[in-house]
């Protein structure tokens, strides 16, 4: 008989040092002196697309001022990319480290922070989950679009907003979500993946099937349990933000006109708006961190009963 998983909350398991604590917030102050850079190399442009947001509903922008708004967007989208290279290696070693520590007892380096071969696999790992996630949502859209079309009749025959918004609710996001139903049966047979590598000491991103063998349901459950604690705090963070804007949106959508487009810029972008908009990103930021930590927690316990089952086996040359 398989021994019980019992993973949801292993992350907060007690060991005989704390090793994940500082090395998360080690993690949060490299994150954060990256994004610092980020923001003090693009100063000038992040401040310029803000101002343009902010005029542009009271004035039409002249073709120079919309050039200018085109090359910052697009100097800010080639920086971001610059930038997701070092944000997710070191997101690929904080996982490592998390990893390690709770399935080896190993903590190398600055709390486990260091860049060795668990990293790099972790780093493999984040490929492979890239290029799956392009190859389902493809051929979702792909078979996906016919019905979409199909379903176009009735947003044509109310074509107003508020039928183009109920068309959008009822057909356009249900099918859009149907490409997560995949997503997240790879997603729990193939989670541990990172965490087979690092148990393994190989890259091991098709051997987390056998990790996860017998063991979906409860994966499953592990795993949802976290994202509905995850998003019931998210939306709690959101509420005050939704019911001011809330007004000012359904009312620039059902009766659209130059004063509701207005009115629902100068209520987004004052600074009681963008001050919780803040907060909710901020508290965003911590919730997601915190489903990370756990996360990492479940795909340890599950490697580490593989390893113990037989299922897997370490490297011994590593």
């Amino acid at each position: 008989m398989s021994e019980p998983l019992k993973a949801t909350f292993f992350t907060l398991q007690r060991r005989d040092r704390a090793v994940l604590l500082p090395a998360t917030l080690v993690f949060i102050v490299i994150v954060a002196l990256l994004v610092g850079a980020f923001v003090a190399l693009n100063w000038g442009r992040l401040l310029g697309l803000y101002e343009f947001i902010q005029s542009t509903p009271a004035q039409q922008p002249s073709d120079e001022q919309a050039g200018q708004f085109m090359w910052s967007v697009f100097g800010l989208f080639g920086g971001a990319m610059l930038l997701s290279f070092p944000i997710y290696l070191t997101i690929a070693a904080y996982e490592a480290a998390c990893l390690r520590w709770m399935i080896r007892g190993e903590a190398p380096g600055l709390f486990g922070l260091t860049i060795d071969n668990d990293v790099w696999r972790v780093w493999g790992v984040y490929w492979c989950w890239l290029v799956a996630q392009m190859i389902v949502s493809f051929a979702m859209s792909i078979a996906t679009m016919p019905l979409m079309f199909m379903m176009m009749g009735e947003m044509m025959r109310d074509p107003s907003p508020e039928g183009m918004m109920r068309w959008q609710l009822t057909v356009q996001l249900p099918l859009s979500l149907l490409q997560y139903l995949p997503l997240i049966f790879i997603g729990v047979r193939f989670g541990p993946a990172a965490a087979t590598s690092v148990a393994r000491k190989r890259f091991s991103f098709v051997d987390a099937w056998k990790v996860t063998e017998d063991r979906f349901w409860s994966l499953f459950g592990s795993f949802a349990l976290l994202w509905v604690i995850a998003w019931l705090l998210i939306v709690a963070a959101s509420i005050p933000v939704v019911l001011q804007m809330w007004p000012h949106f359904w009312s620039m959508w059902s009766t659209p006109s130059e004063d509701a487009m207005q009115a629902y810029f100068n209520a987004y972008l004052a600074r009681e708006t963008l001050v919780r908009i803040g907060i909710g990103y901020g508290v965003m930021a911590v919730v997601g961190l915190w489903l990370a930590l756990m996360s990492y927690g479940v795909n340890a316990r599950a490697a580490l009963v593989a390893l113990d089952e037989g299922k897997i086996q370490a490297d011994p040359a590593s």
